[in-house]
This record gives C-alpha cells, structure tokens and sequence, in this order.
C-alpha cells in the first residue's frame, strides 16, 4: 500500500520549507558579518588617527618592547618583571602582531590601541543587539555604537586608544558575556564562560572585581531562588573556577622560567580618602564619557560637545534605573542585563573603596563601566526610545556624537619630543643610557632600538635598576653594548630625575647638552657599574 499523495506531499514539502526558512537567516547573517567587517576597518581607521592625539607613554613603549620580544622567540618572557596587571593574553598577542608588522615603532602602539577598542566597540554592539533582530536589533546597536563611538581627544582618547590600559581586560568581558548570552544556560556555554574569565584574570586582576564576581553572583541568586543546579551551578563553578586556575597558570608561568610580576599594592581606602575617591570617580565616569565639564569654560563649542555627551550620560543613568526597576517589580531583566549591573556596581566601589585612586590617570579602572553601561542602554534603553516615540532627539544626538567625531579628527596629532632626542644621540653616539621610569622606554621605542634607555631610580642613595616592565639583561654590564654612558632628563615632567639626585647617585658629568625639554649627562663610564640591585 503506497503512501497518500497528501502525505507525500507534505513529507517532502518539509525540508523545502525549512530550506526556504534558512535562507533568508543565513543571508541576514553573512550581510551582518560583512557589516561588522567593513565597520571595523573603518573605526581602526578613525581609532588609528584619534589614538595619534595621544602621545605614548612608557607603558604603551614597553608593551611594544614585549611584544617584540615574544617576536623574538621569549614567547613567556623570560627575565621579565611585569606590573601585578600583566596583560599577557587580553594585550600582549596584539602586541606582538604589531611589531612583527611594524617593527619597533610608536605607531604599533597606535595601532593596537586602534584595534582593540574598534574590537571593544564592535563587541560591545553585539551584545546589546542579544537576541532581538530586525529594527529592534539595529535601535539596540545603534545606541550602543554612538555612546563609544568617538572618544573625545585628550585624556580620554589616551585611556581608550593607547594601551595597555584594561580595555583589553574590557574586551574580554565583553566576549565572555557574548558567550554566555549565547550559551550561558548549557554546561558547554558555562564553561567556555569560565575560560574567558581565567584568561581575562591571568592577565588583569580588574577582571576579578567586574568580571567573576558579577557572572558568579548572578549565577547564585538564581540558585537561590530555586534556579537549576545543571544550568547556574555550571556556571556559578565555572566562574569560581576561573580564579584558582588563573593561579595555577600563573605558577606554572613561573616554574615554566616565564615572567615575573610585581604584586599589587591595593588595600582598602582611608575614611577621610572617600570624599577624594567619590569626586575623582564622578570626574572618572565623566571623562570617559567625553562629559568631563570640571575646569571647562562655559562659552565654548566644547561646553556643546560636553552638553551632548552629558544627554549621553544620563541615558546610560535612565537605562539603568530601568532595569533596577523591573528587577525590584519581580520582572527580572536577563542573566547578561543583571551581570552588567552588577558589574557597573563593582567596578565603582571598588574603585570608590580602594588606595587605587589617585589621580585621573587611573580612571583607566572605569573603563568596564563605560562598556558595560553602553551595552546595557542598548539592551534596555533602545526599547523605551521606540515605545516613548523619542526616534528625533534620539536621532539628533546620535548626529552631534558623529559631528563631534569628524571634528576630533581635525586635532592634531601630538607633540613627538623624544623624536629630536633620540636623533641627537645618534648624532653622538650616545647609543645607550637611563633615565627615570616615564622618559626611559619611550626613547627607546622612538629611535627603533637604535637607541636604549633603560629605567633607573636615583636619589641619595646609590642608584639601582627600576624593575617594572623591564627585563633583567638591561642591566647586566657584562652583556655585549650594555655601556651606559648618560642621563636623560625631562624638564618639564616632575617625574622625571632630578639634577641633584643624579649627580648624588653617578657624580659629576663629564659633559651636558640640552635638547628642547630634556637635559643630557654624560659620563666616561659605564654607569651600570654603580647600579645596585
């Protein structure tokens, strides 16, 4: 007996529906994809000439010179000493990519910080997009996008565009609550989550406060309220996993004959610090947000762009308050919403209630709650603007922030001092030297190697090695063109070495040449013999 015709029909109508359905899925996501390609070759572009605003420093020089030396084959760095911050896996590949393609160069450090904070932003939008597609999805992403689209120039552009200043750490949160918000509810998911945490802690101990802390509290305030113990436990695991594995990998490094780091000098605040530690965070978030108006005068365009990034501000505020609101009504926002508020909280008091801050420097600390708080107006915020019908002023702001961008790029690119130094030792053979920690390593990576300078700490007492980003061999006397036979001195940077603690560390020089801001010492011996330490 044969099957019905109709049967027939509608068994092998199936896979041509399906088919017919997939279609159009799949062109959606090779057009997104595409999207996001041709999207981050144009704000590496626009990131590459923003992040020229800024001038390096010896933290982005020495993570050039780490890069290369993995380049070189010290793949785990040996005889290198980092900061308690290491940055090994989130910064120090892209690093490396960068001077193997640029060499040793001030426009590798450029470059990475262009790329990972085009990746950042890109991320960023993904995430905010979550599970909505269609107009909801771009309304989403299109908050999201302008919020971090156009850093402002100055300080902010600094923090963002050069590195490594835990926009790396940044990133990588931002994947491992992509994945979570993709597969967060399956043990596979959850632990792929708890490899992007280890990593991300390994390398920046940031990631613990607004990273395993948020993921894992969310995951336990499930449970308590009578969550599944396959789908959260999972996760709640994976996430207090990430910790001692993060220790593991660090120990192995370790006896691997890998780097060392500098512990980390945090402690909790004095009481009469929190006054200090509030304004420097409210000025912090600000700054970020390119809606920094302490010291800024009141008739200006800036006090326009400030105006604008404000109105920036307090939407990522309201959006907030939102969610806070349908989670306090019982309406709880999703695992990835409720992971971004607590990790906006953490990564204020822990910055409000530490000896971290201690100047706008270290806003760099805040950098997860500008992305986290982007990402959460696109999630909650976008909806409200399309049911509240506020498309104009919502559009005409998302105009201002691009504006403003286009004008930024007219900045011009900043002051390069070290390049009329570094030709001037040339010029004498001065090939190898120190200086204070700030004026060491970025004449080094000026001059392409071809002139080091390495840092040192001088004073009353015999001068010794600085051993902060810095590898062991530079010290050695012993070593073939270790002969260092000057100081450098920045004028104009306080920081910088003082004229009477180095003559009372190496004594009288032989000679002194001025060059623009810096002074120049120079003795007839290597004075790597009278380092200590």
């Amino acid at each position: 007996m044969g099957i019905p015709p109709l049967v027939r029909e509608t068994i092998s109508s199936v896979p041509r529906r399906a088919l017919a359905r997939s279609r159009p899925a799949a062109r959606s996501g090779g057009l997104l994809a595409v999207a996001f390609a041709a999207a981050a070759g144009v704000l590496l572009l626009i990131y590459d000439r923003l992040s020229a605003t800024a001038p390096i420093t010896a933290d982005s020089a020495n993570a050039v010179l780490q890069g290369q030396a993995i380049v070189g084959g010290n793949v785990l760095l040996s005889g290198w000493t980092l900061s308690g911050a290491s940055f090994y896996v989130t910064d120090l590949p892209f690093y490396a990519a960068a001077a193997a393609t640029r060499g040793l160069s001030p426009d590798a450090a450029h470059d990475v910080g262009a790329a990972i904070y085009a990746l950042l932003v890109l991320a960023a939008c993904l995430l905010a997009r979550g599970g909505a597609r269609g107009a909801p999805a771009a309304r989403r992403m299109a908050v999201t996008l302008v919020l971090l689209v156009a850093p402002a120039p100055g300080d902010a552009a600094q923090l963002l565009l050069l590195g490594p200043f835990h926009a790396g750490t940044t990133l990588a949160l931002l994947l491992a609550l992509l994945v979570l918000d993709a597969a967060g509810d399956r043990p596979l998911g959850a632990a792929a989550v708890g490899a992007l945490l280890t990593l991300a802690v390994f390398s920046d101990a940031l990631a613990l406060y607004v990273g395993v802390v948020p993921v894992a509290a969310v995951a336990l305030l499930r449970l308590a309220r009578g969550g599944a113990w396959r789908r959260d436990g999972a996760l709640l695991g994976a996430a207090a996993l990430s910790v001692p594995v993060s220790v593991l990998a660090m120990v192995a490094v370790g006896r691997l004959g890998g780097f060392a780091i500098v512990p980390l000098q945090g402690s909790f605040a004095r009481v009469e610090d929190l006054p200090r530690n509030a304004a420097l965070a409210l000025e912090g978030v600000l700054l970020l947000f390119g809606a920094n108006f302490f010291g800024q005068p009141l008739a200006s365009m800036g006090t326009i762009a400030i105006l604008v990034h404000l109105a920036g501000f307090g939407f990522v505020v309201f959006a907030c308050r939102l969610a806070i609101q349908a989670w306090r009504r019982g309406a709880e926002p999703d695992l990835v919403t409720r992971a971004l508020l607590v990790g906006m909280a953490v990564d204020v008091g822990a910055y409000l209630f530490s000896n971290q801050a201690i100047d706008l420097r270290t806003s760099r600390y805040l950098v997860p709650f500008l992305a986290f708080g982007a990402v959460l107006a696109g999630r909650v915020g976008a909806d409200r603007l399309a049911t509240a019908g506020r498309y104009v002023p919502a559009a005409l702001v998302g105009l201002a922030y691009l504006a403003f961008m286009a004008v930024s790029l007219r900045t011009a690119p900043a002051p390069v001092p070290e390049a009329e130094l570094s030709a001037f030792l040339q010029r004498h053979h001065l090939t190898y030297g120190v200086a204070a920690y700030w004026q060491a390593s970025t004449v080094t990576v000026q001059s392409g190697g071809r002139v080091r300078v390495r840092a040192v700490v001088t004073g009353p007492r015999q001068p010794s090695a600085y051993r902060w980003e810095a590898e062991d061999s530079w010290y050695d006397p012993s070593r073939t063109g270790n002969d260092a036979r000057f100081v450098v001195r920045d004028t104009q940077d306080p920081r910088s070495a003082d004229r009477v603690g180095v003559e009372a560390a190496f004594g009288t020089p032989a000679g002194e040449y001025r060059v623009g801001r810096y002074e120049v010492f120079v003795w007839d011996r290597n004075l790597l013999d009278d380092l200590v330490g």
